[in-house]
């Protein structure tokens, strides 16, 4: 296989997003000869069109081949698309942005990937190698695209990147110096044909290093480093929360939430309480912050640097994100909470008495340990979306109190009329946003504006 794809000249781009006007663009920049397409209509794809270089040939309506030696694929054609197949048939390599990027760079590289918290692992990771006055640029999956971004940075400085399942599959020379995997959830069942394809795809993070640099991977699923028996590099980083993972590096806090390390034999304290000196809220922002302090420390950031990234860092929109207290009730948004592990990931680290806002999309996702945890916890669950009535189902099996309503806004009118003063009320859909809204994000600015309206009653 071809050592850097940069050594080829010929290149088919599908999918014009972000990543794909970026690898064209960059391919450009380079030199080479370049067919950029996408299934959506010329009119569709008229601003995707606009940004592209002019050097860079186009059709709209299909994906196109032409003579290309490779293909480069957007995050959102599956890998079972017959078109794929199709061109691996012809001998053709299909590749990732991130694979394209990371050819194109000439600086130390550490990833990040796993279905819950990798976004604000990646953020805090990004900030605590800032904190250290090393040169630094966050991007991938994100939000930047990596190709617009890679060519800036020296070889001294370090990329951060955000990879996901959906890029990771199409990776084959992504040989990162650190590569952090945060879970391992079932999730994007919509997109891989099983989960059995899922798992591996974010594995593949790793078995590309070749045994070389560091993982970091979660103390609290054995399972993970068990699978990557054979394709684990030199150096293991284990992180966890609440408990003390085993191995002789190690970043976690403690029950009293104090951030720990254990590092070749020595051992000290990082953090000195995250419940007091950190913005975020939950266990799970504790796993997020071990993880990222593991990352950034393996490329030199001092522990002390990490301390200070994480004292000065906030909750990311959409996050576990506080929103607004109305009347005594306090609002919580976690619309990236778009599966059921994700969902309880926030919802076990906020105090009762507790009104959960949950629905969206059904992907088909298995939510009976969700459903019987909420139900437990919550003194109401208000259910919107397509999916509203399989998880009343479920929630009433296990003795929760449900109530529907058709919009966020009703959802949240509802939240408020039935909390008492000290109420936590958290959006924590456990499901996708796309049977109501274009995007997650979409769906948690819709519930700070319900929010907003009830204060300004």
């Amino acid at each position: 296989m071809t050592e850097n794809w940069l050594e080829k000249e010929r290149f088919a781009v599908w999918g014009l997003g972000k990543s794909g006007v970026a690898a064209a663009n960059l391919l450009a920049r380079r030199g080479k000869q370049v067919l950029a397409s996408d299934i959506r209509s010329a009119d569709a794809l008229e601003e995707q069109l606009g940004r592209l270089d002019d050097a860079v040939d186009w059709r709209a309506g299909e994906n196109a081949i032409g003579d290309a030696e490779v293909v480069v694929v957007s995050p959102g054609l599956r890998p079972g698309l017959e078109v794929i197949s199709k061109a691996r048939g012809q001998g053709v390599p299909v590749i990732s942005e991130v694979d394209l990027a990371f050819d194109a760079s000439s600086a130390i590289w550490v990833a990040i990937t796993g279905t819950d918290g990798k976004t604000t692992t990646t953020s805090l990771a990004g900030a605590m190698v800032e904190a250290s006055g090393r040169e630094c640029v966050v991007a991938g999956n994100i939000g930047t695209a990596l190709c617009d971004v890679v060519e800036s940075v020296s070889v001294d400085g370090v990329i951060v990147a955000e990879v996901s399942a959906n890029q990771l599959w199409s990776c084959h020379h992504l040989a990162v110096r650190t590569a952090a995997i945060t879970n391992i959830a079932e999730d994007h069942l919509d997109y891989f044909d099983d989960f059995d394809d899922y798992g591996p795809a974010k594995y593949r993070l790793v078995e590309l290093q070749g045994g070389r640099g560091t993982a970091v991977l979660p103390g609290f699923d054995n399972k993970i480093s068990d699978d990557l028996a054979g394709h684990l590099p030199e150096q293991v980083i284990s992180f966890d929360a609440g408990q003390t993972p085993s191995g002789e590096y190690a970043v976690y806090f403690d029950e009293q939430g104090r951030g720990r390390w254990r590092w070749g034999g020595e051992e000290g304290t990082w953090f000195e309480d995250f419940r007091r000196h950190a913005s975020l809220l939950g266990v799970h922002n504790q796993l997020n912050a071990a993880c990222a302090a593991a990352v950034a420390h393996s490329v030199g950031a001092s522990w002390e640097d990490c301390a200070r990234a994480l004292r000065e860092f906030s909750a990311l929109p959409h996050r576990m994100e506080p929103v607004g207290e109305v009347e005594g009730v306090f609002y919580i948004n976690d619309s990236k909470a778009t599966n059921a592990h994700a969902s309880l990931a926030g919802l076990i680290g906020v105090e009762a008495p507790l009104v959960v806002i949950a629905g969206g999309r059904d992907k088909g996702l298995d939510l009976e340990a969700w459903a019987q945890t909420v139900a437990e916890r919550a003194e109401l669950v208000i259910l919107i979306g397509e999916i509203r009535s399989r998880m009343a189902r479920l929630l009433e099996a296990h003795g929760g109190t449900v109530d529907k309503a058709a919009s966020v806004e009703e959802a949240v009118r509802l939240a408020h009329k039935r909390s008492k003063p000290g109420s936590n009320v958290v959006l924590s859909p456990a499901c996708s946003s796309y049977d109501m809204f274009s995007s997650y994000k979409a769906r948690g600015k819709c519930f700070e504006k319900a929010v907003r309206g009830l204060q300004e009653r």
